[in-house]
């Protein structure tokens, strides 16, 4: 990609800050729900319960399965059939550095 100069009205150098700032924000904010989560689950894991009713609200545990393939042995046990169900795709990541 080449470097091209564009003007603009807006001002590209506080959006970054703007930006910045409020990952920083949803960073602290997910760090604050995480730690009441935790004291939820810990509630819930002493009273042995899986679904916990509080007012209007209501706490639900829920147990995932997932089956997942496991790739690095794929790709070292069976690199002809790894190769040929490899699904590439491309995308663009935004980052401001």
């Amino acid at each position: 990609m080449q470097n091209i100069v564009i003007t603009t009205d807006l001002n590209l150098e506080e959006e970054a800050k703007v930006i910045k700032s409020l990952e920083s924000k949803i960073a602290e904010l997910k760090e604050l729900k995480d730690e009441r989560i935790a004291k939820v689950k810990e509630v819930m894991n002493k009273a042995n319960v899986l679904e916990l009713q509080a007012g209007s609200h209501t706490f639900k545990l829920t147990e995932i399965t997932r089956n997942n393939i496991d790739t690095k042995t794929l790709k070292t046990k069976y690199s002809e059939l790894y190769k040929a169900l490899l699904k590439v795709s491309t995308y663009f990541k935004f980052d401001i550095l």
